[in-house]
This record gives structure tokens, C-alpha cells and sequence, in this order.
């Protein structure tokens, strides 16, 4: 899981830091000690699952930043840290999942971050590049060109990644039908042949080789038995 914790105290940052890798060391961590050091570090993407933001902080404080990200993402999980119960209920208009106070209690950072880990695995995937979160759901197809590839979704967006590092990372709705593309079933109208029609009138390549197995895997699809 990435998370990042913001907030102006290093040491609660640490303290914070050390009971989220006693969760789990896999964890992937890291801090911003101001909120505009965040804001500005993401360039409007925020590529973690959770967010701990403290509240009372220099200049723009943790409600402010909350916003500010709210505007940007819907989806990350906020948690709000803070050493007094005066903002419980801005929390809910940033749609805060938990309010923690000060100081902070390993067992109940535990518990809160199973609970986020579970919500997680319910809700969409997302695919980490660029310092960027992509929606699983909102990606058509990708190209492969040399060393780079296209992922064509609301906008296209251009990695240094080879197609087989994006393919693992990628849930089953998808399939690749041809060394330069991979596509994703949920918006394939059609298998025509050796070309899928997607629901943009996007027409992609199957080569001859997979048209096989993306036939099936569309017919599967269809069922109702892939998602």
C-alpha cells in the first residue's frame, strides 16, 4: 500500500511512519512536512491509497490541503491526525475515513489500516506511473511504440514502460491481443476477425497468434465470468 503522511512535526512523522511499517513493512511511505510542500511535490496527482494529514499546521492547515486534494481526487482515502477534537466535523466535508488523535495509538493505526486495506480491495484498481493514478476502469487500450507506451484513457498519457510491465500490473478485465497492445474488455463492442471495435470506434489488432485466446476471453467476458 502507498501512504503518505503530511505533517509538520518530523517526529510524529516518524513515530507515525514506524507503526505503519510494523503493520506492514511492505509499505510504501512518504512524508511532506507542509502542506504546500505536498501539493507542490504531486503536481496535482496524488498516487497513494491513504493520505494521514495533520490538521494544525503552519500557513494552509490540514482542512485547507484536504480540500485542495478533494478538488483534485475523489477516491484517496484521508485520514486526519490532529491533538484536539475541534475539526471532527470538517472532517466530513472532505469525506475524511477517520479522525486520529494525538498521541497516537499503534493498535488503533493498526485496525484503521486493515479497515483501509479492505476498502481497497472492493474498490476500482489503479495503475501507478508517472507520479500519476490512473483508473483501471477509464483505460481503453495501450500501445506499445519502442521503448515507450501510450495509455490511451480520458487523456493520453506516454511512460518509459515496456507493455509487459504494464500488463502485470493490470487486472484481468484486460487482455493483450497483439505484441504492441493491450486492450480492455470492458470497452471491446466487438471481436471482428483479427481487429477488436471498441466503444469508441477504435479499431485494434489481433495478431493471428492470440486470436484464440481473445476470443474466449471476450466470449467469457460476455457470461459475466471474468468480472
Amino acid at each position: 500500500m502507498k501512504v503518505c503522511i503530511c505533517d509538520d512535526d518530523i517526529s510524529q512523522c516518524e513515530s507515525l511512519k514506524a507503526m505503519i511499517l510494523a503493520h506492514n513493512e511492505n509499505h510504501k511511505i512518504i512524508s511532506f512536512h507542509s502542506a504546500e510542500e505536498m501539493l507542490f511535490e504531486c503536481e496535482e496527482q496524488f498516487p497513494f491509497d491513504c493520505i494521514f494529514l495533520d490538521i494544525q499546521m503552519k500557513k494552509m492547515n490540514g482542512i485547507e490541503c484536504a480540500k485542495k486534494i478533494r478538488s483534485i481526487d475523489k477516491n484517496v482515502v484521508i485520514v486526519f491526525l490532529s491533538a484536539i477534537r475541534d475539526y471532527v466535523f470538517e472532517g466530513y466535508e472532505v469525506n475524511a475515513m477517520r479522525y486520529l488523535l494525538k498521541p497516537l495509538d499503534q493498535k488503533k493505526c493498526h485496525e484503521l489500516l486493515d479497515l483501509i486495506e479492505s476498502s481497497i480491495q472492493k474498490e476500482k484498481t489503479y495503475l501507478y506511473v508517472n507520479k500519476m493514478k490512473i483508473c483501471c476502469d477509464d483505460i481503453l487500450y495501450i500501445e506499445s511504440c519502442g521503448h515507450y507506451c501510450s495509455i490511451y484513457a480520458s487523456e493520453v498519457i506516454e511512460v518509459k514502460m515496456s507493455l509487459n510491465e504494464l500488463y502485470s500490473n493490470l487486472s484481468k478485465s484486460f487482455i493483450q491481443t497483439h505484441r504492441s497492445y493491450i486492450v480492455n474488455l470492458n470497452h471491446v463492442d466487438a471481436v471482428i476477425a483479427d481487429h477488436c471495435l471498441l466503444e469508441n470506434q477504435a479499431m485494434i489488432p489481433i495478431s493471428r497468434s492470440s486470436q484464440k485466446k481473445v476470443n474466449e476471453a471476450f466470449m467469457e467476458y460476455i457470461k459475466g465470468g471474468l468480472l
